[in-house]
């Protein structure tokens, strides 16, 4: 029987993981301060929200404006959907520990899609490899990579390879490996016959190329034909649970580091654009899937970079995919340029001629920039016209398409090129223009950037109290259980500290109050987390507390309550130990005045009607002098004393 995969396999990955380097594979961060920040992968970040911690043996990400917030985990978990135990592998191999041996616990079953999807795909894409490499059913495939040039180590690279011409080669190698066809069917692989029973394979007779996620694993397939009498040229697989192609971007497991270490992505039409392109040493390269650049495509490039250069080919259908990723850019504030190459040209044909690669270069060199291509577009357009109606009207559809692209809200550097141009192509007074546009109702924007509320953007709202009965705790005693636990999160060395109760005596925190005095649900949960660590005087780290917290609002609340002790500490007067001790008195001070409160509605709802109280004044008195010599009594809090 195999052991369970114990803490210290958990503690050892996450040890040995630098969480600045991790979330750096993913997103461009820049060091500010003791931390390091950049644009939060989580919502639509316009800013860089997202804060590492890594200081005093500290390590977690917090967004300022969404909120989420974790470890080296909780960010593998959100950022590529993985579960647990995934997650842990992943960042056991990368940093080469070999973890324990462990049984299955439970958390893979039939049901976990993702998984029963992967595994289709990577029996797949073995399969298709082999075809490619090996297999006799492979040679018209082998031809055919000979023919566009693509070199056998490009090939091994992009994982390239051959669906033989037959009706069931993957069906029967995969029903082998022990692949069921529901699976093989909810991953697109295969069919069902519609004239009998039984499936049959979706590729045939073309040269596969695999789509891959951000990690490289496979999650849907691209098929070539190699028949020139075979249709559709390109076929891809269905979306699945794990493939959608307006957020999927060819080669980007491949580019992304070389994007994000020149800010710079090249998006170009095709996958062998991308094999071209990656082969003749341009690495920042990825493509579309068949499909317009689309809104999760954007987000997906700004978190990486800071300059896009769209790539189309030079007849009218790419002048117009130009115009509309023009749209989709144009309220951004990344650097967007358009690159036409010469009619009928794309990036693999040009790579295969003499001097391919130069001039390449040279036309993303000439590449315009987004507004410069629709004012020139305007130039275009006007040139020639002589019929003072007719200009207008061209005038007026520039305008409207400004308007509706956001023109006025770009800032004046943006904005004055522009109106420059168009007033040297009319001869009119920029500021003319600039007034004519605000006037211009135009048609809803396509692009009005990444506008919230936009249900294809997820939930980017701040996430909410953890229970909704916070909203019954004092404003008071929630701030005062907050600032201690702050205090706790940031130096849990403190625990030993003494805390002055009554008359000179102390006791230490966990000896003074305990997690079932909190009030706030949030702040009580991470108490009942924190204490027992206290308690068997163990330190901990904010990434260990927030591996053992099981709810995104409670590593929210952990991370802020850190960096709030940390600013506090950094602009007060007080030294961390005299921070700790106020925090504990006033939370101390709250109980007790709430207690005394209680007691006195009690002694007001009773007293009218109770026997032998010969003076009620007299009575409250001594109830209250009770209370004040009792102080800080830990079990005296939360009881009520009888009269």
């Amino acid at each position: 029987m195999s052991a369970l995969v114990g803490t210290t396999d958990i503690d050892r990955v996450r040890e040995a993981t630098d969480l600045v380097a991790l979330i750096a594979e993913h997103i461009p961060l820049r060091p500010k301060g003791r931390e390091h920040v950049g644009l939060c992968p989580f919502h639509d970040d316009h800013t860089p929200s997202l804060a590492v911690v890594t200081h005093k043996g500290n390590a977690f990400y917090k967004c300022h404006a969404c909120g989420v917030a974790g470890d080296v985990f909780n960010f593998v978990i959100e950022y590529h959907k993985m579960t647990f135990p995934e997650a842990l592998k992943y960042l056991a191999d990368r940093a080469g520990i070999t973890l324990s041996r462990r049984t299955d616990t439970g958390r893979r079953d039939e049901g976990d899609d993702g998984e029963t999807l992967r595994r289709a795909n990577a029996v797949a894409a073995a399969f298709y490899r082999q075809m490619l490499t090996r297999d006799r059913r492979g040679a018209s495939a082998r031809a055919h990579v000979e023919k566009r040039h693509i070199r056998p180590d490009t090939a091994e690279q992009f994982m390239i390879g051959a669906a033989p011409d037959e009706w069931e080669g993957l069906a029967a190698h995969a029903a082998d490996q022990g692949l069921s066809t529901r699976s093989l069917a909810a991953a697109g692989l295969i069919k069902p016959r519609s004239s009998s029973s039984g499936y049959y394979d979706t590729f045939r007779n073309r040269l596969i190329f695999p789509i891959c996620d951000e990690l490289g694993r496979p999650i849907a397939f691209g098929g070539r034909r190699i028949d020139p009498g075979d249709e559709p040229k390109y076929l891809n697989s269905p979306e699945s649970a794990l493939f959608h192609k307006s957020k999927t971007l060819y080669g980007l497991h491949l580019a992304k580091r070389a994007v994000i270490d020149a800010s710079q992505v090249i998006v170009t039409e095709g996958y062998t654009d991308v094999v071209a392109c990656h082969q003749a040493g341009l690495h920042n390269v990825v493509a579309t899937l068949g499909t317009a650049l689309t809104r999760d495509h954007v987000r997906m490039l700004k978190r990486l970079c800071q300059e896009v250069v769209l790539v189309f080919d030079g007849d009218e259908a790419g002048r117009r995919a130009a115009d509309r990723a023009v749209e989709l850019f144009f309220a951004e504030s990344l650097d967007v340029r358009i690159c036409i190459l010469p009619e009928g040209d794309d990036p693999a044909d040009l790579l295969g001629r003499p001097q391919g690669l130069e001039r390449l270069r040279e036309a993303l060199d000439e590449a315009h920039h987004a507004l410069d291509f629709k004012v020139g577009r305007f130039r275009r357009d006007i040139a020639g016209i002589e019929s003072l109606g007719a200009r207008h009207r061209v005038l007026e559809r520039l305008m409207d398409d400004l308007a509706a692209l956001g023109f006025s809200n770009l800032p004046g550097v943006r904005k004055a090129p522009v109106l420059d141009k168009i007033g040297e192509v009319l001869r009119i007074p920029t500021a003319e223009i600039e007034q004519a546009i605000p006037r211009r109702r135009g048609r809803p924007a396509a692009a009005a950037g990444l506008a919230a509320g936009d249900p294809s953007l997820g939930d980017a709202a701040p996430a909410a109290d953890l229970w909704q009965e916070t909203a019954d705790v004092a404003p008071a005693r929630r701030r005062a259980e907050r600032e201690l636990l702050a205090a706790l999160i940031h130096q849990p060395s403190l625990r030993h500290q003494p805390i002055t109760i009554d008359k000179g005596s102390t006791a230490s925190v966990t000896g003074v109050l305990q997690p079932e005095q909190f009030a706030d649900p949030a702040s009580r949960r991470l108490a009942e987390i924190i204490w027992p660590r206290l308690e068997r005087d163990e330190s901990f780290t904010v990434q260990q507390l927030m591996g053992e917290l099981d709810h995104p609002s409670l590593r929210e609340l952990a991370g802020e309550l850190y960096l709030d002790a940390e600013k506090g500490l950094a602009h007060g007067d007080l030294s961390p130990v005299e921070h700790l001790r106020e925090r504990c008195a006033a939370l101390l001070r709250i109980l007790s005045r709430e207690v005394y409160q209680r007691d006195l509605e009690a002694y007001r709802r009773t007293a009218p009607d109770a026997p032998n109280v010969p003076d009620a004044d007299q009575a409250l008195l001594k109830v209250l002098e009770q209370r004040r010599k009792q102080g800080y009594i830990p079990e005296a809090l939360p009881t009520r004393v009888r009269t």
